[in-house]
């Protein structure tokens, strides 16, 4: 059952062979090398774990194309021989997908690099505000009061544009009704 429904999902990953060649999921299962029937994936999950590399390794190796399998539980390695005309990359890669549960994992979303940085960017920043001010205010606290500033002002200079300035009021409003009560980071 595990092997058929790991069929499916790699037929559905593959799409078409003209475009960038599949290269597995980073950091759950990634394709290190590739040559006809030889592959080497890298699998985080089976660092120091070799229960979990036992458990794959006797359910691949009951797959036909599958020839020879060794697995490496300190680099996190898998290395597969196989018969190349009965089965495709993408297909052991949605098989071992399969195997290890690593469903949820392709499926989660994670944040770029980039989003990340600006994250810890934004974070710092905040740390450093509320430092430098005793605890007074907070980046969250002074992005409202901008928000709340601006809105008022735009009301007061044009009362004829509304929804500039009402908009701002209310995005200062939910500002500080989302984070109300949080303690600064």
């Amino acid at each position: 059952m595990h092997i058929l429904t790991g069929l499916i999902l790699s037929r559905l990953l593959a799409g078409d062979k003209k475009k960038k060649a599949f290269r597995g999921f980073r950091n759950i299962v990634e394709i290190r090398h590739h040559i006809p029937g030889r592959v080497r994936f890298y699998i985080p999950s089976l660092i120091n774990n070799t229960g979990a590399g036992h458990n794959l390794e006797k359910q691949l190796i009951k797959a036909d194309p599958v020839k020879q399998i060794k697995i490496n539980p300190v680099t996190g390695t898998l290395l597969i021989i196989f018969e190349q005309e009965q089965i495709e990359v993408a297909t052991l890669t949605g098989v071992i997908v399969k195997l290890l549960g690593l469903e949820q994992e392709i499926e989660k979303t994670r944040p770029s690099i980039v989003g990340k940085e600006l994250y810890d960017i934004l974070k710092s920043a905040n740390s450093s505000l509320y430092e430098s001010s005793n605890g007074f205010v907070d980046l969250n606290s002074l992005i409202t009061i901008s928000f709340l500033s601006l809105g008022v002002y735009s009301l007061l200079r044009s009362p004829k544009i509304l929804p500039a300035g009402l908009s701002l009021m209310y995005w200062a409003y939910n500002n500080s009704m989302r984070n109300m009560g949080q303690p600064c980071s």
